[in-house]
């Protein structure tokens, strides 16, 4: 039993001894170059959606911010003309009341107004009456005959008639200037008055578009807004605000994520395979036909940036294919039979020339080499290599150099 116990373990050694065959002697560590098939694909993740979609949006006449007091249930079936989602209209409706108000305020202190200029307009009348008549009087009985009167009275009767004639233009004047001042009064009241009708239809044309319908028939799927949240009771809805979509079912596609340092080589035209996470057993193949020009984060807050992509399908399975379901995808962007391949981490390159370092019997060389084709990890090698060469995964020691 001990016997077969060491022949075990000297069986294992001389495996493990074999196996590194990646490590030199003095400490470097070495690969057997090979070759094999080079594959690159890139993860991505996301959610299928409809090719063709009618958005359901907040009602372009509705003017400020409103705030959302009730939406229909996600993945809900409406008809054309169903309600989807409902302001809150309390706020509108304060708002009117108050400026009709204020527009019959405006309108009694019109009436009063009027009232008032009529008791000033025959204040002033009676005053020219009654001045014009003591004028009369005054010149009627007028006398300069000094025996009748003294000379102080006839000076007293003088002033009087000046008197007489300075009031009846002041009670003209008073009349023109009044008539004046009060058109432009009742002016100032039409104009403010003018100002609160504006606000009364501004607010009873809110009040008319509080409610969101369906255009046609459909499923309502909600809209996720720029931070990738869904319209929830709340919220603040702006004129045109896309809370919705109803998706034409019949084509779909796949809207994907993938990470800023992982979409090296995302391109337009490259073919990928799609897989729905209720269905990974299931492939979809497709072509990526859209690529975000800029990353940016999918959550508010997040450091990571991604690249938003689509990716059109083939072939749309309805029953199993609806608009939100998760799937994951690879893109696919190298399929190379039977190359060279070495971790970039082996090539070596300045002044655009590229080397890497050959282990031979006397030590390692500087080979140079021609790359072609490389991935985030791995570079094919198109001259300078032949398989079975053993490299050098690092700068080698000097002393290990030749």
């Amino acid at each position: 039993m001990m016997f077969s116990l060491r022949n075990c373990l000297l069986v294992f050694s001389l495996v493990w001894i074999a196996g590194c065959s990646q490590q030199a002697s003095d400490g470097v560590l070495t690969m057997d170059v090979s070759r094999a098939d080079f594959k690159v694909d890139i993860p991505a993740t996301g959610e299928l959606e409809a090719s063709q979609s009618t958005s359901v949006n907040v009602p372009t006449g509705l003017r400020g911010p409103q705030s959302l007091a009730w939406i229909l249930d996600n993945f809900s079936r409406v008809k054309a003309g169903d309600v989807v989602a409902r302001m809150d209209p309390t706020r509108e409706n304060y708002r009117l009341k108050m400026e009709q108000f204020d527009f019959d305020k405006l309108t009694f202190d019109s009436q009063m107004q009027t009232e008032k200029d009529k008791t000033i307009s025959q204040t002033l009348s009676t005053g020219t009456r009654v001045t014009s008549e003591e004028k009369e009087l005054a010149e009627r009985f007028f006398s300069e005959d000094e025996r009748v009167y003294t000379k102080i009275e006839i000076i007293d009767q003088m002033r009087n008639q000046d008197y007489l004639v300075a009031k009846m233009y002041y009670f003209d004047w008073g009349l023109d200037q009044h008539g004046d001042q009060a058109a432009a009064e009742q002016e100032l009241i039409k104009l403010r008055q003018k100002g609160h009708s504006a606000k009364i239809n501004r607010y009873e044309n809110n009040l008319n578009q509080m409610e969101i319908i369906a255009p046609h028939d459909g499923l309502f799927v909600y809209q996720a807004g720029w931070d990738g949240s869904f319209p929830v009771v709340g919220d603040m809805m702006w004129s045109g605000f896309s809370i919705g979509l109803l998706p034409d079912t019949s084509v779909m596609q796949a809207k994907l994520f993938v990470q800023e340092s992982e979409a090296a080589g995302l391109a337009i035209g490259k073919m990928a395979t799609v897989y729905l996470d209720a269905y990974p057993d299931k492939p979809f193949t497709g072509k990526v036909t859209q690529v975000d020009a800029l990353a940016k984060p999918k959550e508010k807050d997040s450091p990571v940036n991604y690249f938003q992509f689509t990716i059109s399908l083939d072939k749309t399975l309805v029953a199993i294919m609806q608009p939100g379901r998760q799937v994951k995808a690879q893109v696919h962007l190298l399929n190379l039979q039977d190359v060279l391949t070495v971790p970039n981490q082996a090539l070596f390159q300045k002044d655009g020339q590229y080397w890497v370092y050959l282990k031979t019997r006397a030590g390692f060389i500087k080979q140079a080499v021609t790359p072609g084709r490389r991935s985030l990890n791995r570079t094919v090698i198109t001259d300078g290599l032949k398989q079975g060469d053993v490299i050098a995964l690092m700068t080698p020691p000097k002393r290990s150099r030749v």
